[in-house]
């Protein structure tokens, strides 16, 4: 890990104490500003200063465009809260429903997440046009050439942000200029095709001007291939949605597009792979477990992060918090796998699915969720992601140094002292994947990226792509597929088993619900596929119970049909209708 000393991880020059300057006066700027506004839209920070004082020199870009990336990582650094509205992770924050467990009320409670995308968007606005005035003024190439990129980097996370307005929200207020508060009081809803439109054209322009690659004080950045992948992903999103509205010729065409720039990131020439090329480690210690340490966070088959510092520079994540227990680094454990998550891990031996758990509080069960023979012989990403029952752990302090030897997990004997103490987890299972075993970062100040782009996932929404434009798979989808099966130790999809359109798309879903779990992918890929109803089945739901086949809470049960839209679309906040009588409310929320 390098030392950080601007806003970002990555740093920009070499005067240290000019960095360590321009890093207080951001982080001053960003709360006095904050401290004093309740705009609809948050302003940039430097959004106060004068042109004649700013806008200069390129240091003067690269520090706004760092602060874009800054506000970006409001918006998706704790991605991996989606999972606690998938069926597989559970969250120990029920949102007050204790007999009755309702997904679709997350669309109300995210309100934050609207200012969040929009803080970053007027940041990425502000930096984009003064760059442009900027460039005639600039004499020397490399200077141009420096500003190009800055512009496409700051292009790709208002691409970003927008997508995720669009997504959650539908049509959104647009715009892509410099805006003063009244006008941010004064906007329509803008229709989410104009805006699909604009993203695809911020994240082609950024393709083209942004690096393969960084040197090592500027990794982290985008890359071309983050604009390439980001926008195969904005349109395998679209053509999903068009065929969820029947227009298959749309979606067609967008499926077609998606997988071209999709199958682009994946030239030889980038230079992309699996982290140890796929290797599955040894079953003690798997190499997936390994990626998700911060030593890894580089690896080569990470294609973008939200961008972590840590310790003491305001910029460490609190990854440990959601994810560890009380004794790995003081965690409180707000999230856990549950029985339904197992039940997707295959078996080494055949590839297929092993018998559904037995839930019972009797270790000596065969096949019971508590007997620790259970769960020999399964896909070796499950060991990486979970303990169960028998596992042990490195016990840490707050400040992630180890203390003790490993402790066991043991379900209903949380003491702490010879068992691990997971608090309030109800599932029976902890997290392994993301609770980091090297020392010297404090729970809530850890260095971890948090990915938001892997190979693993260019690979499947290419699969996902191609199985649709060519009604069934091909034998290059196979070949990489079974690529990220074996970094479980998993066996190849048998092909027969697996060739009709419908079939290898169970066998795309299946595994992107293992490779991702805790990365807040699978809230998205249920809506986009439109298969809320399919998981939580009216009139009852599911059930969810813990290992001990005790009932935690029901989920969906005696939904109505307006429960399962909401989890589609969220509620425009209702404060900012307050503000804006020109925003109109999503259907479901009326």
């Amino acid at each position: 890990m390098k030392n950080i000393t601007y806003i970002t991880k990555f740093s920009y020059g070499g005067n240290k104490y000019l960095n360590i300057f321009v890093t207080l006066f951001l982080i001053l700027s960003v709360y006095l500003f904050n401290a004093c506004t309740k705009d609809l839209l948050e302003q940039t920070p430097r959004s106060e200063m004068s042109s004649d004082l700013f806008w200069k020199k390129t240091d003067d870009a690269v520090f706004a465009v760092n602060g874009v990336y800054d506000a970006n990582r409001s918006t998706f650094g704790k991605d991996y809260n989606w999972d606690g509205a998938g069926e597989f992770v559970h969250t120990r924050f029920d949102d007050g429903y204790t007999d009755y467990y309702n997904p679709s009320g997350i669309g109300g409670n995210f309100d934050f997440h609207w200012r969040n995308c929009y803080k970053t968007i007027n940041r990425a606005n502000d930096a984009i046009e003064n760059i442009r005035l900027m460039k005639p003024n600039m004499s020397d190439a490399s200077s141009l050439t420096l500003l190009n990129r800055l512009e496409g980097e700051a292009r790709f996370m208002r691409a970003l942000n927008y997508f995720r307005l669009i997504d959650l929200w539908g049509d959104v207020p647009f715009y892509t200029k410099k805006i003063n508060n009244n006008e941010a009081y004064s906007f329509d809803r803008t229709s989410k095709t104009i805006i699909k439109d604009t993203i695809l054209a911020d994240l082609a322009f950024a393709s083209s001007v942004l690096p393969k690659s960084y040197t090592t004080s500027d990794r982290g950045r985008a890359t071309k291939m983050a604009a390439l992948s980001f926008s195969g992903k904005v349109k395998l999103y679209w053509a999903c949605w068009m065929k969820n509205d029947n227009k298959l010729g749309e979606a067609s065409t967008y499926y077609t597009s998606a997988a071209q720039d999709l199958k682009e990131v994946m030239n030889p020439t980038y230079g992309l792979n699996l982290f140890n090329n796929g290797d599955p480690g040894t079953y003690q210690t798997p190499n997936y477990f390994k990626l998700f340490q911060p030593d890894n966070e580089y690896a080569s088959e990470i294609i973008f992060s939200v961008q972590y510092g840590g310790p003491l520079l305001n910029q460490g994540e609190s990854i440990l918090r959601a994810f560890g227990t009380r004794n790995t680094g003081w965690g409180e454990c707000w999230f856990s796998p549950n029985v339904r998550l197992v039940d997707k891990y295959q078996l080494i031996s055949t590839g297929s699915y092993a018998p559904p758990l037995i839930l019972s509080s009797n270790p000596s069960t065969i096949n019971g969720a508590i007997n620790p023979k259970t769960y020999q012989g399964r896909d070796w990403r499950m060991r990486a992601t979970m303990l169960w029952d028998g596992e042990k752990y490195p016990r840490t302090n707050a400040d992630g140094t180890v203390y003790l030897d490993s402790i066991a997990l043991k379900f209903k004997n949380p003491n702490g002292v010879t068992y691990i103490n997971y608090g309030g987890m109800k599932s029976g299972y902890v997290f392994r994947k993301y609770v980091r075993v090297i020392g010297g970062y404090q729970t809530y100040d850890g260095p971890q990226d948090f990915y938001l782009m892997r190979l693993p996932d260019v690979w499947l929404m290419y699969c996902e792509a191609v199985n649709e434009i060519q009604n069934g798979p091909t034998d290059e989808l196979f070949t990489l597929i079974d690529k990220i099966r074996y970094r479980g130790k998993l066996p190849p999809l048998d092909k027969s088993k697996f060739g009709s359109k419908e079939s290898f798309f169970k066998a795309i879903e299946q595994e992107r619900i293992v490779e991702f779990v805790g990365e807040g992918l699978r809230f998205f890929d249920l809506r986009r596929w439109k298969k809320v109803e399919e998981t939580w089945p009216a009139p009852d739901g599911l059930v969810y119970y813990n290992t001990w086949g005790e009932k935690v809470r029901d989920e969906f049960k005696n939904a109505q049909t307006r429960d399962y839209q909401r989890y589609y679309i969220f509620r425009i906040p209702p404060a900012e209708r307050d503000v804006n009588p020109k925003l109109t409310q999503n259907d479901p929320w009326l």
